[in-house]
């Protein structure tokens, strides 16, 4: 009980200086919400998609890839936060208090992924506000939600190894523009038939394509999806979160608890 309270107060913490910090909150939620409005309002009408032309077929089509998008431009927040910690030497200070060591870590990783759902959720209401409707069922909105928790886990614990090895904060949420690299040429906002066929290619088989079909078939039941999109977006997840989580904790046991 004790340690899920220490978990609680580190966590509300982080949550607190994310969502009074002015800078996080127009990079992680005013800025995915103008990106959306722009290429709704002004891109929208000139690119074609499965369900039609003009902006509300470019909006069922593409709010999907945009909420994703949310959460991987909240990655860097989180990189830049954890080093923050590092550098200020708060983390060595939490580290000299009866405190057990996996809630440390764990704060950051739980705060991300809270903050995540958080903006994605505002980003999904401005996009109903410009009039998308979802004919999700209760199932498949709790298995978006659940795709959306895997995802955000993910991306925070790729982000962890980077966020303790960078020298600084300025440079600690880098890795966020691979992340958003990997969106952008993927189907999150446009087909993918559309490009060039080297950038096709590179698309059709990059773990973020099969992520956000899944999501965009989870919300839009008429979305066309391939047939096992939802089982290897699970598994790209899946993966990252084993293989990433692992990395973070060896980082963070050679950094801290290993002296």
């Amino acid at each position: 009980m004790k340690t899920i309270k220490q978990l609680g107060v580190l966590t509300g913490r982080i949550i607190r200086q994310n969502l009074t910090n002015a800078d996080t909150i127009i990079t992680v939620i005013a800025m995915p919400m103008f990106m959306l409005l722009f290429f709704v309002y002004v891109m929208g009408g000139n690119i074609v998609t499965g369900n039609g032309n003009g902006a509300s077929a470019y909006l069922r089509y593409a709010l999907p890839g945009f909420l994703l998008l949310t959460m991987a431009m909240g990655s860097a927040y989180t990189s830049m936060r954890i080093n923050f910690d590092r550098t200020s030497g708060f983390l060595d200070r939490l580290h000299s208090l009866p405190i057990s060591r996996w809630v440390i870590l764990g704060s950051h990783v739980l705060a991300s992924v809270i903050f995540m759902l958080i903006a994605e959720a505002l980003v999904f209401l401005v996009g109903v506000a410009m009039g998308y409707r979802t004919d999700a069922t209760l199932g498949s909105a709790f298995m978006f939600l659940g795709l959306s928790v895997l995802f955000g886990l993910g991306i925070t614990l790729l982000a962890v190894p980077f966020s303790l090895k960078a020298d600084n904060y300025a440079s600690a949420g880098g890795f966020s523009y691979v992340l958003l690299m990997l969106l952008f040429v993927s189907s999150a906002l446009m087909p993918t038939k559309g490009m060039a066929k080297p950038i096709q290619i590179f698309a059709d088989h990059q773990p973020m394509t099969p992520i956000v079909n899944a999501a965009r078939g989870l919300l839009d039941q008429a979305a066309v999806v391939g047939q096992h999109t939802d089982i290897i977006a699970v598994a790209w997840l899946v993966g990252s979160i084993i293989v990433f989580g692992l990395l973070s904790y060896r980082v963070y046991m050679h950094m801290f608890l290993a002296k």
